[in-house]
């Protein structure tokens, strides 16, 4: 990105758990302190396959980073099962609407 760039965001798609070794570790913790340092927000995106606690560090990534926790739901009939994510009410919608809503929010 460039240095004047009015806004940078990062998109991330998990299908999985992260396989929690020690060198993934250390690679995802300089990832995050790395994008929070230059202003990058992170936007997670949960697939089927995500676990609780990989929600909680998804979560963590984007707050962290001033970015947006994203999950996809069964509504989407892609994929194997979702779980129910942690959070209150929400509204389904599209992944590319989403994608476009977030990008422009983040823009202004």
């Amino acid at each position: 990105w460039k240095e004047d760039a009015s806004c940078k965001l990062a998109f991330m798609l998990l299908d999985a758990p992260a396989h929690m070794k020690d060198e993934v570790r250390s690679s995802l913790h300089k990832s995050i302190e790395l994008y929070a340092a230059n202003g990058i927000r992170l936007i997670p995106i949960a697939a089927s396959g995500v676990d609780k606690t990989t929600e909680f560090m998804l979560r963590f990534f984007s707050v962290t980073t001033g970015g947006t926790y994203v999950f996809i739901t069964n509504d989407s009939g892609i994929g194997l099962e979702h779980i129910e994510p942690t959070v209150g009410e929400y509204q389904v919608e599209q992944l590319n609407d989403l994608i476009v809503r977030l990008i422009k929010y983040y823009l202004q």
